[in-house]
């Protein structure tokens, strides 16, 4: 039918707009996405009008439909981007304090380390080589990736990565404790890149996407051997920004 041309160019809007997960990025990404699945299923169900005369109407219901969604999406988006920089200004005054008492805490070595890491830590995905990124993971993560990366290879996977960009960096809670093993800082990262999955085999594409996708994710980082090193990472939808810079973890 004539409505399901249109279909792919929406479907393509919702990808580029959403911040979608990108499987080929460090740790695999993970539950982000599914707004442009569940946008498909709404319209197919809502779709059958009476007649074939209301095509025109059911799509241009569908169109408005996905716009909503969109514009849903940009709007949640720049809360949380506004929520984000709030709680960085909150994180910049405490480590002012915490530098005073700690040589960890100074901002723009943190900030430095952290940028590094997040370009090291997607250099290590991309080579399939956990040992690259030993330097910028903790001993758990570094554990994880390990694990991940040696299933991939008995699946005979291989990851593809390109155009890797951090888009910003901003730290939305940090603690400071007695000792500096204890010392952690979350930081929401939103970057983008081009991150998909191959076999090894037959060269073919068996996950992921060909085309650049953003996403937003949240990094905690831990004080080890006089570095800050990724502990953690979690989603966006896995974590409540404004609980998180009250400290409720």
């Amino acid at each position: 039918m004539r409505k399901n041309k249109y279909i792919p160019i929406v479907t393509l809007l919702l990808i580029f707009l959403l911040a979608a997960p990108v499987w080929g990025r460090a740790g695999g990404g993970g539950s982000s996405g599914g707004g442009g699945s569940s946008g498909g299923g709404s319209y197919s169900s809502h779709s059958s009008y009476r007649s074939g005369s209301s095509r025109g109407s059911s799509l241009a219901g569908f169109i408005m439909q996905a716009g909503i969604m969109v514009f849903a999406a940009s709007g949640g988006t720049i809360i949380l981007i506004r929520k984000a920089r709030a709680a960085r200004a909150k994180s910049w005054k405490a480590m002012e304090i915490f530098s005073q008492l700690g040589d960890n805490w100074d901002y723009r070595e943190v900030q430095k380390q952290v940028e590094e890491t997040y370009f090291q830590v997607q250099e290590c995905w991309r080579r399939m080589d956990a040992a690259y990124g030993a330097p910028y993971l903790s001993e758990d993560m570094l554990e994880e990736f390990n694990s991940k990366l040696q299933w991939m290879q008995v699946r005979g996977e291989a990851v593809i990565q390109k155009n890797v960009k951090l888009l910003s960096a901003m730290p939305v809670y940090v603690e400071d404790n007695p000792g500096e093993e204890y010392d952690m800082i979350w930081y929401l990262i939103h970057g983008k890149m081009i991150g998909y999955y191959i076999d090894t085999k037959t060269r073919k594409v068996i996950r992921g996407n060909t085309r650049p996708e953003a996403f937003f994710e949240y990094w905690k980082f831990v004080y080890r051997g006089e570095r800050w090193v990724l502990q953690e990472i979690r989603q966006k939808e896995e974590m409540d920004i404004d609980a998180l810079s009250q400290g409720i973890l």
